[in-house]
C-alpha cells in the first residue's frame, strides 16, 4: 500500500512537472545541447523560451526550460508570452497557473482563438 502510494504520488510530480515551466541556474560544463537531453526538450525550444540568439550560456544564469507542450516565449521582465504553433489558452493558462477566462480579460480577448507569434500578458 505504501508503496502503490509513493508511485502515485511520483507520477503526479511527473505530471506536473511536465505542465509547468524549470527555472534551472547554469552550473560549469553546462551547455543548451545536455541540459536539452536531461530534459527531453530541443536546444531550440530552450533558445525560444528564453529568447536567446545564440546557444552560449554562462554560469550563474537562471534559463527556463519550456514543458513539452509550450513553445513558445515568456519574458519574465515583461511578463508576456509569444505564442507559439499549437498553443491554445488551455495549455497556456495550465502553464501559467491561471485560468482561460483570466488571459481573456488580461488581453481583451472576444474570443478562445489565438494566433502564433502574437503576444500574451500572463495576469
Amino acid at each position: 500500500m505504501v508503496l502503490a502510494s509513493a508511485a502515485v504520488l511520483g507520477f503526479v510530480a511527473q505530471a506536473q512537472a511536465e505542465d509547468t515551466a524549470v527555472a534551472y541556474t547554469v552550473v560549469e560544463g553546462d551547455t543548451l545541447e545536455t541540459l536539452a537531453g536531461t530534459y527531453d526538450v530541443t536546444v531550440e525550444d530552450i533558445m525560444i523560451t528564453n529568447g536567446l540568439e545564440s546557444e552560449e550560456i554562462e554560469v550563474g544564469t537562471v534559463i527556463y526550460i519550456p514543458p513539452e507542450h509550450a513553445r513558445g516565449y515568456y519574458d519574465p521582465d515583461t511578463g508576456t508570452y509569444m505564442i507559439a504553433s499549437g498553443d491554445d489558452l488551455s495549455s497556456i493558462a495550465d502553464r501559467f497557473g491561471t485560468t482561460i477566462e483570466a488571459l481573456e480579460q488580461a488581453n481583451d480577448l472576444k474570443s478562445t482563438e489565438i494566433e502564433a507569434g502574437a503576444t500574451l500578458q500572463i495576469p
